[in-house]
């Protein structure tokens, strides 16, 4: 039995009893409905597995609803029937993310193995969704992992406030995690299956923030080819993040407040008023309180994000946590580099509360990165370090020329790598799906790779 319902579409109501029928006893758990419009509303309010619909309808016609249903919830699977004039329509529908198409009449046999086929891949897409959004959970709670008293209160108190819509705002130095927080209490929020969208402020300038924040109409500017949805419609039902947003303009900060306030903006160029339900995240590693005094931050602006402020303490702060940290960090990279590490030395970690590492959590995942990668599998090693942070300086002639040897063998095996990496994406075309896949890399580190030797 198929827990999950399939919709039945069509504006042939006798065609949808007999469907229903033949359906429900074969296994499956049907809904049917002849108004295009109303099954649209099934598909927002219900969870649905398969939508099978005929292409020529009112209102909305197959294609059409069939991009709706991919826009709100795109692991549904679409299967098309057409009559024989309207085939270059269910083509087209199998381009744009139809599951299949079938002619009338259709062979009742051949149309339930296609549903079967569909249902298998529905729920394939739904366990990795699960398993992708436990994933993300599990990273954004490692990286808040700790047993300090501050990080500890600061999970605590960001548990309890992720339930509601209030607006935070994340106080801490660059590299504390402030993204980071900001993501697990979306992914701890009733808004988590929506999206979260995260803007740098420090990277916009006047000219980009209203096309940027509030999207364009076609024809706005030189440039604007076709219509674009802004961060904050893009936002719509889940959570925008606004980092370094003490570095905006008074002048942005006026049109931002604006927003705030209304919930509602325009398009650069358009006339109509857009509504977007968000929920508000801003960062800082500036002092805006001082910054308000100096006329730098407005006021008004301030006591609007103002309103529930979390504070993520430096790493200095909680230098208990270090080893701890080191520990995640280099377990969840080896495993990620395919590399195996069982232990970190014990003067690793006594350099690392020495240093302190002013770049805090962010600069001391950067190091255990480092380390992995330089590594042989076993123990994570001193002599890997930078010298800025071992202290190591070469003192006698014969370390010097340890150390010289040793770093002509990482430039080496740089240059190694880099034309590996160079013929692998030339075999597969330049894809970066498939590269990754064959050299053993998460995407995003591939990315990473390409970014470090300048490939392009």
């Amino acid at each position: 039995m198929h827990d999950i319902p399939i919709l039945l579409v069509d504006d042939d109501t006798e065609l949808l009893k007999v469907y229903k029928k033949i359906f429900t006893i074969n296994g499956f758990n049907v809904l049917a409905e002849s108004d295009s419009q109303k099954a649209l509303k099934i598909v927002e309010t219900t969870n649905i597995a398969v939508v099978i619909s005929d292409i020529i309808m009112p209102k909305l016609n197959g294609l059409e609803l069939l991009l709706a249903i991919k826009s709100i919830k795109p692991n549904i699977e679409v299967i098309m029937l057409t009559a024989e004039g309207s085939i270059a329509e269910a083509v087209e529908a199998v381009k744009k993310g139809a599951f299949s198409y079938l002619k009338k009449p259709v062979d009742i046999e051949d149309l339930i193995a296609n549903i079967k086929k569909s249902y298998e891949i529905f729920n394939i897409k739904e366990e990795n969704s699960g398993l992708k959004q436990q994933l993300t959970e599990n990273l954004q709670t490692r990286m808040l992992i700790g047993e300090n008293e501050n990080i500890v209160n600061l999970r605590r108190g960001a548990e309890k406030i992720a339930k509601t819509d209030i607006t935070v705002l994340i106080l801490g130095e660059s590299g504390t995690g402030k993204e980071i927080l900001a993501n697990f209490i979306h992914q701890k929020s009733l808004r988590k299956s929506k999206p979260f969208i995260c803007i740098n402020c420090a990277a916009l300038n006047e000219n980009l923030f209203e096309s940027e924040l509030f999207g364009y109409e076609k024809g706005a500017f030189t440039g604007a080819d076709k219509m674009k949805k802004g961060r904050f419609e893009l936002a719509a039902g889940g959570t925008i993040f606004l980092d370094e947003i003490g570095e905006l303009s008074l002048n942005t900060q006026a049109k931002l407040l604006r927003v705030l306030q209304e919930k509602s903006f325009e398009r650069v160029g358009g006339t109509e008023t857009i509504s977007s339900n968000f929920r508000l995240i801003a960062a800082t590693n500036r002092d805006l309180k001082n910054d308000v005094k100096s006329f730098k931050f407005r006021e008004d602006l301030y006591y609007r994000i103002n309103v529930m402020p979390l504070t993520i303490p430096p790493l200095r702060e909680r230098m208990d946590d270090i080893p701890l940290l080191a520990d995640s960090f280099a377990r969840e990279l080896s495993i990620e580099m395919k590399k195996k590490v069982n232990k970190i030395d014990d003067s690793l970690i006594s350099i690392f509360m020495k240093y302190q590492c002013p770049g805090n959590v962010r600069e001391l995942r950067n190091i255990i990165e480092r380390l992995v990668v330089l590594s042989n599998g076993g123990s994570l090693l001193k002599q890997d370090l930078p010298d800025e942070i071992s202290g190591y300086k070469g003192d006698t002639k014969e370390e010097t020329q340890k150390d010289l040897e040793l770093y002509k063998l990482k430039d080496a095996t740089k240059e190694f790598e880099k034309q590996y990496i160079i013929k692998c994406m030339e075999r597969n075309s330049w894809n970066v799906t498939k590269s990754a896949q064959e050299l053993g890399l998460a995407r995003k580190n591939l990315y990473k790779k390409l970014k470090e030797y300048e490939i392009s």
